[in-house]
């Protein structure tokens, strides 16, 4: 049988129908039946974005990067309405990762090692599995390989063009994937490094670097130009950083049951970015040629300025006030025929912050009802703290600050829940606000002053941590508004060029604060993800932990055995490179890169799948010794026969 399998492997069609292996069952997944329930059309938003793109519509995100929803564009305007086609054609493309590992390996393993992990890769990858569907992996699994190959190759042969096109290449890998932009920086600086060095390694370093640069630098400049920040790849990296910080402790393979998910939403309307404050609402009514204006004034400039509305599509209309410095309030009005939005105009104007202070009160002049208040009102009832702006938070009106005036702010921030107020207690060190569905607030003395200061449970709770309203509006609860009133559904910096740069600043500012409150649950869980990375999670019913599918506790337990076992494989393979001092080594970089980089955000195994194929070069090492197979001296090839076995083998085969 050993024998069998050497001859086979000594055959120069090996890698080929490796790589048809690849193709068939990639085909079989596409039209015939997948493991994964995300048909053609895929798990996040590149559908979309691709079928805007076949329309000529512009790149309308920066969350995500610009390579794959541009690639799948080009089949959606060869083949209208055609998702098949996109998938089809990277399954065709990733069937070149056989031939590729194979000639990536041979040099440093051995023939017969490499043709074994062509083969492991061929039936095994998951790669193959998300090429059916509409996601960036095997795409990018493709490019990184290739720029490797010309990498190693370009180091072998001191070929510039080698080093130009691995540059090219590693400049879009981090297109299709944001996590690997780093990893061609510290392969040149190890590169670099290595002896002998010279002016021709230099050059080779600066051409290689110039490359990746120049597939970089557009994406940059557009980025820069829609949001006046550098983003060289995207901005999804702040909520995946506080995902990754909400799966600790108790919560660490799922974060949907960590209760300070509720601080997701921000108590106030704001931006953190000083770029201009782009405003659209939509006119109710014919305005008969009457456009209407938009009034802003601020509290550095009490003076109002007029802003002209620019019809966008329909009813809708865009203002844009000027950037404002941090920070800032604004407030702003709409007019139209003399009649203003809100009605009391100038009087009742609406109110937005331009601050960097995520999870502080804003409302520095105490024009908003909103969470900090019930905070304040809270520390006051159960250690007598200073109350600012008493007589606004009198909401009760009899002379006094007490329990009813705790339960009507919580009436008021939750007008949709009848009587949400149930009760409010306190001790020498916390103070408790509980809700009629049992929910609770609790405020521990040691207040931090943050919106996330405090421990949330339950729905109403943690409705309240993210409500406001305007005291001018309370007043006023039962007045009519206008029947055709200027403006109505304003919507404010809801252009992802606006909205994208800002979540991104305050889902970090929150992942720090999760961070601060248990930096040795955070360091555990990131020690923990290491490893987790590697493994799929196992089957499970709860959907809020594991997406649910015809099939799918099956699929991820197999899935949790196949990854386990060849990591474990994976890692005897690295033991047995090691002792035999292969060349294979430096495949420990990128592979190592990978969960260093990314072990703090929210992760699971598909973000490990592109260094997959070379995992699978120490799993054949480790199958080698095990079948005792004699691996071919590195850098030869057999001479075959026609026959296709080896000659002449050697006894020890």
């Amino acid at each position: 049988m050993r024998m069998a399998l050497q001859r086979w492997l000594d055959s120069p069609r090996t890698t080929a129908y490796a790589s048809l292996t690849t193709l068939a069952i990639g085909l079989f997944f596409v039209f015939v039946w997948a493991p994964h329930p995300w048909s053609w059309r895929g798990i996040d938003q590149y559908d979309e974005l691709a079928r805007a793109l076949a329309r000529g519509e512009p790149f309308g995100t920066t969350d995500v990067p610009w390579g794959y929803a541009y690639f799948v564009a080009v089949f959606y305007q060869l083949f209208p309405n055609s998702p098949w086609a996109a998938v089809t054609a990277q399954v065709i493309i990733n069937a070149l990762v056989p031939v590729m590992l194979y000639r990536l390996a041979r040099p440093a393993v051995g023939h017969r090692v490499a043709a074994l992990s062509a083969w492991i890769v061929a039936i095994f990858s998951f790669n193959t599995i998300y090429a059916s569907t509409q996601t960036s992996d095997s795409i990018c699994t493709v490019l990184f390989l290739a720029s490797l190959l010309c990498f190693v190759r370009a180091h072998k042969t001191s070929n510039r063009w080698l080093f130009a096109a691995a540059g090219v290449l590693a400049g879009l890998t981090p297109q299709f994937r944001p996590n690997m932009i780093l990893l061609p920086v510290l392969v040149i600086a190890g590169y670099a490094c290595l002896s002998p060095r010279g002016r021709r390694k230099l050059l080779h370093c600066t051409v290689f670097i110039l490359a990746m640069i120049a597939m970089l630098v557009p994406w940059v400049i557009r980025n820069y130009r829609y949001t006046g920040t550098i983003q060289p790849t995207s901005t999804h990296s702040g909520i995946q950083l506080w995902y990754g910080t909400l799966q600790v402790g108790p919560y660490l393979e799922s974060r949907a049951y960590n209760p300070r998910t509720v601080f997701a939403s921000a108590a106030f309307d704001y931006t953190s970015l000083e770029a201009s404050i782009i405003i659209s609402a939509v006119t109710p009514c014919d305005t008969a040629g009457a456009n209407p204006r938009l009034a802003y004034r601020t509290d550095r400039e009490a003076t109002l300025q007029w802003v002209a509305g620019r019809r966008e599509r329909g009813s809708r209309f865009l203002f844009e006030i000027p950037a404002q410095a941090i920070p800032t309030t604004v407030y702003y009005f709409f007019e139209s025929g003399g009649i203003t939005f809100p009605a009391g105009g100038d009087r009742e104007p609406l109110i937005y912050f331009v601050s960097g202070d995520h999870l502080g009160d804003l409302d520095r002049a105490h024009e908003l009802l909103d969470i900090f208040d019930v905070y304040r009102l809270m520390r006051h009832l159960a250690w007598l703290d200073a109350l600012p702006a008493s007589d606004r938070l009198d909401l009760s009106g009899d002379g006094r600050i007490d329990t009813a005036d705790l339960a009507a702010s919580v009436a008021a921030l939750i007008p949709q829940s009848a009587n949400p107020f149930a009760g409010f207690e306190a001790d020498d060190s916390h103070a408790t606000l509980r809700f009629s569905d049992g929910s609770s607030l609790v405020m521990p003395r040691a207040f931090n002053g943050r919106q996330t200061g405090v421990e949330v449970e339950g729905e109403l709770a943690g409705v309240l941590v993210s409500r406001h309203r305007q005291f001018s509006e309370l007043r006023h609860a039962g007045r009519q508004l206008e029947r055709c009133p200027p403006a109505s559904e304003v919507r404010v910096n809801e252009v992802f060029y606006r909205r994208e740069p800002h979540e991104m600043r305050r889902y970090t500012s929150l992942a720090f604060d999760n961070i601060g409150r248990d930096p040795v649950a955070f360091a555990q869980a990131s020690a923990y993800r290491l490893v987790r990375l590697f493994i799929v999670r196992s089957g499970t019913g709860d959907q809020q932990t594991t997406f649910q599918y015809d099939g799918s506790r099956m699929i991820f337990n197999v899935g949790l055995v196949l990854s386990s076992t060849y990591f474990m494989m994976f890692l005897a393979g690295v033991i047995i490179a090691w002792r035999e001092r292969s060349p294979f080594l430096y495949a420990l970089i990128p592979i190592a890169y990978v969960p260093l980089t990314i072990c703090f955000v929210l992760t699971n195994m598909r973000y490990t799948i592109t260094m997959q194929p070379l995992m699978f070069v120490f799993v054949a090492l480790t199958i080698a010794v095990m079948l005792r197979l004699r691996p071919h001296s590195a850098e030869t090839t057999p001479i075959v026969r026609r026959g296709g076995s080896s000659d002449p083998p050697s006894r020890r085969d």
